[in-house]
């Protein structure tokens, strides 16, 4: 059908040579105006309506995305045409095989008994559209064709705005899960052998696009895995083998599997956990026709490090320029390039300085990186130099020692003084700029009187990466003749008078490149991290030209010996899932310990998701309990979880069944210091009236034991006698409840790297009630035992002050902003795999600040009267000092800041927890360690309003000041009502 111009209108269109073309076709408009052709699909069309000028008629066009007014027409022509457009979209329509689906979706939301995915709700709101544009259209239910269209028609036309948007699927899924919890109560009942509480069963019948189960320390995430995968099989929604069960190690596959042969036996034949690699594996398999073999350097380090060590030497044969750069980087930049700019004190750049090996090639010790890099390059370059020769003229006096600038050129009579200056002339914090300046005028003055030369280079440049090319310009201008060593001889040199630097070197190497293929990164996205700041560029491109080579020659390796690594499973599968060249049945996915994932599994998953409508991710996790980012694991990835899976639904488990109160109160409390982590409202199946951590010092049994002359050996035996005494106390609960206890005795490291258990064999200690295990904190992750002993909680050893190399980051995750964030979590998860009881054994000389830190949530949390010195309280008068408590003659516990007299600050105790008690101007004490609150007395300023009368039933309760002595001549006589007092401990609490 074709839409005609007005005769005056066509006229005008051909004397000034333009197009105007209207036609219907049974499916859309096609429209040409002058060289402009559009096809207009009729679905598309929202309105259709007239509009009338001054000669013509005018058709106003309303698609989804498009607006047309086309001018020139007669009036019946235009109605004419718009009942032929109504007339072939309702033909359209009608013939529309959507019908039958609108009916069943518009059917699942009366009947509000599905929990309705976005894919599933897309019906609902396309139905309300269609008959909103109808509607526009001045189409009515009984214009369409069958009884079927005319009802959905009719039901969708009933359905109010709100409920059709995303909001509105929310609302519906919020009615619908009470109403399912309760159609399967029986089932919940009886899944596992304690039925399942409440927030497992709303988690079990939550069935959103993407479902995040947040499952604290001990709330059962294992059994909410196993009843979620029996509520899809017995409420009908997916069978056995569309569902994709998946964890992160093979002992936790294991443990799943077996859980489901124990609770789902009618399934557990098609109903399998596996691991991201064996699905990896299997959709390679699937791909390839052939299971790939795994090459043996994945599955032995030793020979992989020999495989680096050997290309490297290969590459360095092969390529001089390689060699020159293996030289370089193995002499100057092996040290990350950090200056005194860098850090916030003295103490933090000497700790780091601590951990640097800062010989130059001609065996000096030199003061900082920057010296380190300009000795070796004026050493590679044959240029003598002496390291901070005094000066020839002599400079001495009162005020001030010999002149000794940092390096002297004795050939070529020039000094070099590397400052510590940014590009301001700024220096480091706790350095005094104006002093230093005046020194760097000075220095600048000697020099010119005596007319010496000083070339200035400064720590910025280092930063920049261009410290060595300006020294090079520098001495290039002052013509100083280089003469460049043998890059040959140096190399050996090299790599046999440092062994175990080279061999740091290989492995940092073979860290790397498995991070790099793990986090399925590539060298550009390597390169823009560096854009970020915060690393040392002329490091990490010198490291970065040595690892591309060493990449290609691991993957030529692969690619010869027909074999993959773990990563390549993970990453070819994605590439195959994403091509479409993996075909399954999956319609939900199950996913444990989802705060270990990687980017890379993510990309697996995410590609997983994308392969079929309506694939649902079920993930179960913890952040609290996130403690593998030195692998790959992306915490973000859960904490954001909504902005990398959308639509989503979180739900946090509520209850937790394996430890009491207390040490929740401590490990939760401990680790919401980090306001990154996601809050939880947790409740516990035991409640004590006694605290349940137990801080033990081992200062008292140093001092015993005097027979050891060596302080070192003294206090690892120490340590021993503690951890046996606490051993024996456990052993003697155990005998008097009448059953063995379990026992995780929990250290940072490898209890072979433990200094104080070195020579002590844990497996042959022997009591008689007790199973005893020593782990890691890393190990423990999945345990539980009765009780816990926590070892050797000292500074550096617990929070680790062990760093990434800078260059590893570039391959992980980014950093946290919160100082030992992982480490705090770490903390977490050793204190949460006890049932009952935590022992820490520390030393306080060196004390971790993590014990400071709890010990301040009060005695009825941690038990600290075997470690009474332990916790340290800021002065808030002086800001400098630390409250130190003392006991008075009438055994009342008072703290003075340790500056006293210079600070006068005294303060009183909690007397529910000990801790000091800090003083508020509006006449209110808040306790700094539990934070309790003591309405103070106005009228007196020292006393505390405490209750009276209220066991007198003849008389009104009220509240007097404690300083109340009948008679005496100091007594308070301060009192108000009940009310007032309620109100001052309101406005205390804020």
């Amino acid at each position: 059908m074709q839409l005609y111009l007005h005769p005056i209108k066509k006229l005008w269109n051909q004397l000034w040579n333009r197009k105007q073309f209207v036609f219907l076709s049974s499916s859309s408009l096609n429209i040409q105006q002058s060289k402009d052709v559009m096809e207009i699909s009729l679905d598309s069309i929202v309105n259709l309506s007239t509009k009338k000028g001054w000669l013509f008629h005018s058709l106003v066009i309303e698609a989804e995305e498009q607006y047309f007014v086309l001018k020139g027409y007669r009036q019946s022509d235009l109605l004419n045409f718009n009942h032929g457009v109504v007339t072939a979209l309702l033909e359209l329509i009608s013939n529309s095989d959507k019908w039958q689906a609108y009916q069943q979706s518009l059917d699942k939301l009366v009947a509000k008994n599905i929990y309705l995915s976005s894919y599933e709700w897309e019906p609902i709101a396309e139905i309300y559209k269609l008959v909103c544009k109808l509607q526009n259209l001045g189409i009515s239910s009984e214009q369409l064709v069958s009884p079927l269209q005319k009802r959905v028609f009719e039901e969708a036309k009933s359905l109010p705005e709100e409920t059709i948007s995303e909001l509105g699927r929310s609302l519906h899924n919020k009615q619908v899960t009470p109403l399912l919890v309760n159609k399967y109560k029986k089932f919940f009942d009886e899944v596992e052998k304690n039925p399942l509480t409440d927030k497992q069963r709303v988690a079990c019948v939550v069935n959103d696009d993407h479902t995040l189960v947040i499952a604290g320390a001990g709330t059962g995430k294992t059994a909410t895995l196993v009843g979620k995968a029996g509520y899809l099989i017995t409420a009908n929604i997916a069978n056995a083998e569309n569902i994709l069960m998946l964890a992160f190690g093979n002992k936790a596959a294991l443990e799943m599997n077996e859980r489901i042969a124990e609770r789902l036996s009618v399934s557990a034949g098609l109903l399998k956990a596996s691991t991201f690699h064996a699905l990896g594996n299997q959709i390679l398999a699937n791909h390839h026709g052939v299971k790939r073999s795994i090459t043996s350097l994945t599955e032995q380090p030793a020979q992989f490090t020999q495989f680096i060590d050997n290309a490297l030497s290969s590459l360095a044969e092969q390529s001089l320029q390689f060699k020159s750069t293996l030289v370089h980087y193995f002499s100057s930049l092996s040290t990350p390039g950090k200056s005194d700019l860098d850090f916030e004190s003295i103490e933090e750049y000497n700790e780091f300085l601590s951990g640097c090996r800062l010989v130059t090639l001609n065996n000096e010790w030199v003061k900082s990186v920057g010296e380190l890099r300009i000795a070796n390059f004026l050493a590679l370059n044959g240029i003598k130099y002496e390291y901070e020769a005094p000066y020839k003229f002599d400079t001495r006096s009162v005020e001030r020692r010999q002149y000794k600038p940092d390096f002297y050129l004795s050939d070529a009579d020039i000094y070099i003084e590397y400052l510590g200056l940014d590009e301001h002339n700024n220096t480091a914090p706790y350095i005094d700029k104006d002093e230093y300046l005046a020194g760097l005028e000075w220095k600048r003055q000697l020099h010119e009187s005596n007319k010496t030369i000083m070339l200035e280079l400064y720590t910025y440049q280092l930063k920049k990466g261009q410290l060595q090319s300006l020294l090079a310009k520098a001495l290039e201008e002052h013509d100083v003749i280089r003469s460049p060593i043998e890059i040959d001889t140096l190399f050996q040199q090299l790599k046999e008078a440092n062994s175990s630097q080279w061999q740091g070197f290989v492995d940092l190497l073979q860290r790397f490149l498995g991070l790099y293929k793990e986090g399925q990164f590539d060298i550009d996205l390597v390169k823009s991290k560096l854009m970020k700041g915060g690393y040392d560029i002329e490091r990490t491109v010198a490291f970065l030209d040595i690892f591309e080579p060493i990449l290609t020659v691991y993957k030529e390796h692969l690619a010869n010996t027909e074999t993959i690594d773990f990563s390549d499973m993970i990453a070819e599968a994605t590439a195959i899932v994403e091509r479409g060249g993996f075909h399954h049945s999956y319609t939900h996915i199950l996913v444990d310990e989802f705060q270990d994932i990687s980017e890379g599994r993510a990309k697996l998953l995410k590609s997983l998701l994308s392969s079929n409508h309506n694939i649902r991710l079920f993930a179960v996790g913890d952040d609290w309990q996130s403690i593998y980012r030195f692998n790959g694991a992306d915490l973000s990835l859960f904490t954001e979880f909504q902005a990398a899976f959308t639509p989503a639904t979180t739900v946090p488990l509520d209850k937790t069944f394996r430890f009491n109160d207390k040490i929740h109160e401590v490990s939760s409390r401990f680790v919401m210091s980090n306001p990154a982590q996601i809050k939880k409202e947790i409740t516990t199946h035991e409640q004590l009236n006694a605290p349940a951590v137990r801080l033990v010092d081992i200062k008292k049994e140093v001092e015993i034991l005097t027979s050891f002359t060596n302080m070192k050996d003294r206090k690892n035996q120490a340590y021993i006698n503690v951890l046996q005494r606490a051993l024996a106390t456990l052993n003697r609960s155990a005998d008097q409840k009448g059953k063995a206890a379990s026992v995780l005795i929990i250290g940072r490291y490898r209890q072979e790297n433990t200094a104080q258990l070195k020579g002590f064999d844990i497996s042959k200690l022997t009591y008689t009630h007790l199973n005893i295990s020593y782990v890691t904190a890393h190990a423990s992750k999945g345990l539980e035992a009765d009780y816990v002993i926590l070892f050797g909680v000292d500074t550096g050893v617990f929070p680790s002050t062990r760093e990434n190399d800078e260059l590893i980051d570039l391959v992980l995750p980014n950093k946290e902003n919160f100082i030992h964030g992982e480490e705090r979590r770490l903390f977490y998860v050793a204190l949460t795999r006890a049932k009952h009881f935590v022992y820490v054994l520390f030393d306080n000389d060196k004390s971790s600040p993590f014990l400071s830190e709890i010990t301040k949530f009060g005695v009825q949390y941690v038990d600290n009267k075997l470690a009474p010195q332990l916790a340290k309280w800021h002065c808030n008068q002086c800001k400098t000092g630390e409250l130190r408590p003392f006991t008075t003659k009438y055994n009342k516990t008072l703290y003075k800041c340790s500056l006293s007299p210079a600070c006068d600050t005294l303060v009183n105790s909690c007397k529910h927890c000990n801790s000091p008690l800090e003083v508020n101007a509006q006449g209110f004490r808040r306790c700094r360690g539990c934070g309790e609150i003591e309405i103070g007395c106005l009228r007196c300023g020292i006393g505390t309003m405490v209750a009276r009368c209220e066991n007198d039933p003849n008389r009104e309760t009220f509240y007097g000041c404690n300083r109340f002595r009948r008679e005496a001549d100091d007594s308070c006589r301060e009192n108000i009502t009940v009310s007032a007092y309620q109100q001052r401990l309101k406005n205390a609490r804020g």
